[in-house]
């Protein structure tokens, strides 16, 4: 007799990238939205999108791979988006509007206070976060090689300053707060300007 234990079977799990695999990162994204972390549970899930709590299973194994899998998709389509932006007419400039007016700063937040309890998570947001900075880096090296008299801090400090003033000025102004804003968007349209002047 083999006393050796077989492993166990393998559950069967719902098809990634099918209508209720999106409809329930929909939904998580949406109560992440409006109303937090603390309030993203399966049984929240499932009332929003009107399905039983036991099918939120059936396709992510645990709430933290749903919520992994929700900040993968839409870490995929940022960058995308940043890529895209990075190859048109004016590459500085889309990206600063994109960081500037795109961004959910709710979200992020939301996301950087799951990332530090959840590891899975935190490698998602970390490769993102160095994606996304690898694109933005390309497009000011080349504006810099251009007029390298504008700054004298490299293209990576250049990029961490202005993403980090575009996340700031967002979630502020998502608060309320308007305070200094149009100076620092004055500075920055000016800095663009330079390194990429729109053609008469």
């Amino acid at each position: 007799m083999n006393s050796s234990k077989e492993p166990a079977a393998e559950r069967r799990m719902g098809p990634e990238g099918s209508d209720n695999w999106h409809a329930m990162l929909d939904g998580a994204e949406a109560i992440l939205r409006e109303e937090g972390h603390a309030a993203l549970t399966s049984r929240r899930v499932a009332e929003r999108i009107g399905v039983k709590q036991r099918l939120v299973y059936y396709y992510f194994r645990t709430m933290d791979d749903l919520i992994i899998s929700l900040f993968r998709r839409m870490a995929m389509r940022e960058l995308a988006r940043l890529e895209e932006a990075a190859v048109q007419p004016h590459p500085l400039r889309t990206l600063w509007d994109i960081s500037l007016n795109s961004t959910d700063s709710r979200l992020i937040a939301e996301f950087m206070a799951l990332a530090n309890r959840i590891e899975g998570l935190r490698r998602e947001v970390i490769h993102f976060i160095e994606a996304s900075r690898e694109v933005e880096v390309g497009v000011l090296t080349k504006a810099l090689q251009r007029a390298p008299q504008i700054s004298n801090m490299g293209p990576t400090g250049l990029t961490v300053t202005i993403t980090s003033l575009a996340l700031l000025l967002s979630r502020e102004r998502q608060l309320g707060v308007s305070s200094g804003h149009q100076e620092i968007i004055g500075a920055l349209g000016a800095l663009l300007d330079q390194l990429e002047p729109l053609k008469a």
